[in-house]
C-alpha cells in the first residue's frame, strides 16, 4: 500500500497490527472519511503556492514494519542523552522501549508507544488525539487515520519534571512513514519535551506533533529536523493551550530535500500564553516552508512569533506567519517577527506575515519582516580588527542566530544548534552575493 492508493482496509490493517482497542479503530476511520472527502492540494491554492505537493512521492510504499534502531549520539537529544526525565524513539514503523527514570514514573509520567497508551489510559488519549491537530486538512487527516507508530508523553498535574523527555524519529529505510507524537499535560504541570529528526533514506514522512497544555501548565517543546538530503518531510507541529498556560516552542530546520512544516498555536481559553521560535539555514538543493497560524480564540491571551533564517547556495525558503484574532478574543496582544540572511546568488525566499483581526478590542498586534545580506558596517568594523572577510562573514551569520536560541534556556539546546548552524555555514563560501561590495 501507498499513501496516493490509500484504503479503508489498508486503515483497519494498520489499526489491527498495532491492537488498538475499538475506540481508537473507530477514530481512524472518521479520519479516513475526511481525508477521502477532502481533495489533494495544489499549486494553484494559497496554502501550497510555494511548495508543490507534487515535490512529495506519495507512491513510495507505507512502511509497516520497524526498522533498525541506530542511538542517537549527536543532535540535541544526543547532548541530553545522560539527563533525560524519559526517552523513547519511533523507527519507521516501530516504536522502541521506552526509558523512564524511576523518580518521573513515581509521579505518574507515562511514556510509551500510542497503542499502548490507548488501552492503558484510554481517557488521557481520548481527550487529547486529535484536539490540536484533527481531521480537517488533507494531510492531517491521513495521519490520524494511518499513523504507523505513535507515541504518547503524559506528565499528570502538579507534577514538575526538571530534565527534559526525549523523543527521536528516524528514517532507517526507503518508502513512507507517518509518525504521530502526542504530548498532554495536566493542570499545573511543566515540563520540557525534546523531538530530534535524523535518517537519510529515500522516505516521505508525513508527521504530527500535537500537545495539548491543560489549565496553568507549561511546555517548553523543540522539534528539530537533522534529516539527509534525500529525505521529504511534511509535518504539522501544533499546540492547543488552555487556561493560563503557556507553550513555548522552537522549531530547528536544518536538514530534508524538501521540508514543508505548520508549527501553529491556538489559543483556545483565557490567559493562554505562546511563544514560537524557529531558526532555518538551507543549502544547495534544499526547499523549505514554515507556515504558521497563530489562532487567538480566547480572550486575554497573548503570542510572539521570531523565525530567522539563512540561505546559501542554490536554495529556497519561504515563510508565511499568519495571526488570526477571533472577534469574540478580547484584549490579546501578538506580534510576529520573520528575519533573513541571503548569503549567495542563487538563494531565494519569501516572507510573507500576514494579520486578520476580526476584534477591535486589542492591545497590540503587529509583524515584521525583512530580506537582506549581512551588514557591510559590521564587517567592515570586524575586518578593521584583523579579521579576515569570510571569518567575519560566518561570525556575523553565527551571532545572528543566537538572538532566538538564548530565548530557550534548555539543557543542550542552544550550543548544539548553534554547532549545528555553525557547521552549515562552514559547509560552503560565503559568497555575500554581490561582488562589487568588495
Amino acid at each position: 500500500m501507498n499513501i496516493a492508493e490509500l484504503t479503508e482496509a489498508d486503515v483497519l490493517a494498520i489499526s489491527g497490527r498495532l491492537g488498538e482497542p475499538s475506540w481508537l479503530r473507530d477514530r481512524r476511520q472518521e479520519a479516513f472519511k475526511a481525508f477521502s472527502d477532502l481533495q489533494w492540494p495544489h499549486n494553484r491554492i494559497e496554502e501550497w503556492r510555494y511548495t508543490d505537493p507534487r515535490r512529495f512521492d506519495f507512491s513510495r510504499p507505507i512502511l509497516d514494519a520497524a526498522g533498525s534502531a541506530v542511538a542517537r549520539t549527536d543532535g540535541i537529544v544526543g547532548a541530553v542523552r545522560e539527563q533525560v526525565a524519559a526517552g523513547i524513539g519511533i523507527v519507521d514503523s516501530g516504536v522502541t522501549e521506552a526509558v523512564v527514570t524511576p523518580e518521573a514514573a513515581a509521579q505518574g509520567v507515562v511514556v510509551t508507544d500510542l497503542a499502548t497508551a490507548a488501552r492503558e489510559h484510554e481517557r488521557v488519549v481520548r481527550d487529547a488525539l486529535g484536539r490540536a491537530v484533527g481531521p480537517e486538512r488533507k494531510f492531517d487527516a491521513l495521519n490520524l487515520a494511518a499513523f504507523t507508530a505513535g507515541v504518547l508523553v503524559y506528565v499528570p498535574a502538579d507534577v514538575e519534571l526538571a530534565d527534559p523527555i526525549a523523543v527521536t524519529v528516524q528514517a532507517s529505510g526507503p518508502g513512507a512513514f507517518l509518525p504521530r507524537v502526542l504530548v498532554a499535560l495536566g493542570p499545573h504541570a511543566r515540563a520540557s519535551v525534546y523531538v530530534d529528526h535524523f535518517g537519510d533514506a529515500e522516505t516521505t514522512v508525513v508527521e504530527v506533533i500535537e500537545a495539548v497544555l491543560a489549565e496553568g501548565s507549561r511546555l517548553d517543546c523543540v522539534t528539530a529536523q537533522d534529516w539527509g538530503s534525500s529525505v521529504d518531510h511534511l509535518g504539522a507541529h501544533k499546540g492547543w493551550v488552555g487556561s493560563n498556560a503557556e507553550y513555548r516552542h522552537l522549531e530547528v530546520t536544518l536538514g530534508g530535500k524538501t521540508v514543508y512544516l505548520t508549527p501553529d498555536a491556538e489559543m483556545a481559553q483565557a490567559g493562554a500564553t505562546a511563544e514560537l521560535l524557529g531558526v532555518y539555514f538551507t543549502d544547495t538543493g534544499q526547499h523549505i516552508e514554515h507556515r504558521s497560524l497563530i489562532h487567538h480564540n480566547a480572550s486575554n491571551t497573548s503570542s510572539e512569533s521570531v523565525y530567522k533564517g539563512a540561505l546559501q547556495g542554490e536554495s529556497f525558503a519561504s515563510w508565511y506567519g499568519n495571526i488570526r484574532i477571533e472577534a469574540h478574543a478580547k484584549a490579546t496582544a501578538s506580534d510576529e517577527t520573520n528575519r533573513n540572511l541571503i548569503l549567495s546568488d542563487g538563494a531565494r525566499v519569501s516572507s510573507i506575515p500576514f494579520l486578520e483581526i476580526l476584534c477591535s478590542d486589542v492591545v497590540r498586534c503587529g509583524h515584521h519582516s525583512s530580506v537582506g545580506q549581512v551588514d557591510e558596517v559590521q564587517l567592515f568594523y570586524l575586518e578593521s580588527r584583523g579579521i579576515p572577510r569570510d571569518e567575519a562573514a560566518r561570525l556575523l551569520v553565527f551571532g545572528f542566530f543566537k538572538e532566538v536560541t538564548d530565548r530557550i534556556k534548555l539543557p543542550g539546546v542552544t550550543d548544539v544548534v548553534l554547532a549545528e548552524i555553525e557547521g552549515e555555514i562552514r559547509s560552503g563560501p560565503i559568497t555575500l552575493m554581490d561582488q562589487r561590495r568588495r
